[in-house]
């Protein structure tokens, strides 16, 4: 006679593909974790905003506890999303992917992106409920609840923008999903042994030094002047290194800053104290390289979201987007160029001097200092 089994399809750990982590029979098994949601996520890139994203996690999880929580990215962004405990299924943008989501269904969709292909998703998505933004027919972004209606304005107004909104991106994309904001934090997680690596990276780079200041030097290429201009670095590692002697300093940078980090590391030839880490052994290596540091500076860029993630000290500087929309948690300083065309979110610019020129060395000299009294 065949044997029954009974299984718990509606397990979280359960897929029907193969046996769950806990390796046992479905029956009488203690942990079967009952779903009660299936909850969709929408955030696609760019790779700072898909970070930014996982402060939807924690208000999620606590508004539907026995939901299964699935993130549909692109594959670039896996890195970001790999080991965080919040994300019950990492789904890759995919021919494959699209097939299965065309034959699912969810309780709920948000969707973060305002974009024409997140607001494709949304439409074919089959979702009981969908928040945050989507398209009409005819391909025109449009905001899917009232709630999202703010950060709708927010991106077709520059007054709104730039200068009255005093809302961090956070919140807004929090509240545009109809969740209740509580100044939720950035979910970047690591695995045992990744934790491991990571305090042997520390110790190796440590070495009898005091700290490391870390410095992710680049941007995205979309925006050029978010980093500061080779002559510039130098010229700040210089007065580091008079002002933090005991200091290891840190370049850190993904493989399109190689160059740029070889160029700077080589005006301090000789001098062990300043050190440029890998750039070339992909993102998540390169996350890991900078969750050695103590205090990080970085541009308004992915770096900057990493190092909030990482919950670093942070020094951040602003000149092209707009101070107010991040927030690092009590945990940084935030210097503005001196220029009186900041914010402007140019992609190109002809006018001198040039944003990333006019935020003084010297303060960012004193934000380092004022961050490492803040340990004693």
């Amino acid at each position: 006679m065949t044997k029954q089994y009974n299984y718990n399809f509606d397990c979280r750990h359960f897929t029907g593909y193969k046996p769950c982590k806990f390796k046992r029979a479905c029956e009488g098994c203690p942990s079967y974790d009952r779903v009660d949601q299936h909850i969709l996520i929408v955030s696609l890139e760019a790779l700072g905003a898909v970070l930014r994203s996982t402060c939807l996690l924690a208000p999620i999880r606590e508004a539907y506890p026995k939901a299964k929580i699935s993130w549909l990215t692109m594959p670039n962004a896996q890195a970001l999303l790999k080991e965080n405990p919040f994300i019950d299924e990492l789904l890759l943008f995919n021919l494959e992917t699209q097939v299965i989501l065309s034959e699912r269904s969810f309780d709920r969709c948000f969707v973060v992106d305002k974009s024409p292909l997140a607001g494709a998703i949304s439409r074919m998505v089959k979702a009981s409920e969908k928040r945050g933004f989507g398209t009409d027919p005819h391909g025109t972004i449009i905001p899917l609840n009232p709630e999202a209606d703010y950060q709708y304005r927010v991106g077709l107004d520059d007054q709104l923008k730039f200068f009255d909104n005093q809302k961090p991106e956070t919140q807004q994309i929090t509240e545009s999903m109809g969740l209740p904001w509580n100044r939720g934090e950035y979910v970047l997680a690591f695995s045992k042994e990744e934790q491991e690596t990571i305090q042997q990276r520390r110790q190796e780079l440590l070495g009898k030094s005091e700290g490391i200041i870390g410095y992710s030097t680049g941007c995205s290429l979309l925006y050029p002047y978010k980093k500061f201009t080779i002559e510039r670095s130098i010229e700040l590692i210089r007065e580091w290194r008079t002002h933090f002697p005991r200091h290891k300093i840190c370049l850190f940078g993904g493989r399109e800053d190689g160059e740029r980090n070889r160029q700077i590391a080589a005006a301090f030839l000789g001098d062990p104290m300043v050190v440029s880490t890998p750039t070339d052994q992909g993102l998540r290596s390169g996350v890991m390289w900078m969750a050695t540091a103590d205090v990080i500076l970085s541009g308004c860029s992915l770096g900057l979201h990493i190092a909030i993630a990482l919950k670093k000290k942070v020094i951040t500087w602003f000149g092209v987007s707009c101070a107010q929309e991040i927030d690092l948690y009590d945990r940084g300083v935030k210097l503005k160029a001196q220029v009186n065309c900041s914010p402007c979110w140019r992609k190109s610019c002809d006018k001198n001097p040039k944003c990333y020129d006019e935020v003084p060395v010297a303060q960012i000299v004193e934000a380092t200092a004022q961050l490492f009294l803040g340990d004693r």
